[in-house]
């Protein structure tokens, strides 16, 4: 079985983020990342929340620029929805 992540963070973080993404495709962790799965035309809500329904853990980075992000903060708000509400996801905070 195939463990996925969410990778939640600010672009300002992004260098970090794509790092981190190479580093968990080497070890065969899939991994959802807002460049590398939206398109042109695709809606931004609906996507990121498909992203989220379809993984294992959601890790959202921290850092200055991610704690300011109304994004960041309405994407951690959907994954602990989801683990109130019973759904098999976990929370990973990463501290950068």
């Amino acid at each position: 079985m195939t463990v996925s992540v969410f990778l939640s963070h600010n672009h300002g973080d992004k260098d970090f983020v794509r790092k981190l993404a190479r580093d968990l495709e080497s070890h065969g962790v899939r991994y959802w990342l807002d460049e590398a799965e939206m398109k042109i035309g695709d809606s931004l809500i609906k996507k990121i929340r498909e992203g989220i329904d379809s993984v294992d853990f959601f890790a959202v980075i921290l850092s200055p620029n991610s704690i300011e992000s109304s994004w960041v903060v309405n994407e951690l708000d959907v994954a602990m929805n989801h683990q109130i509400n019973g759904k098999p996801i976990k929370v990973l905070p990463i501290l950068l």
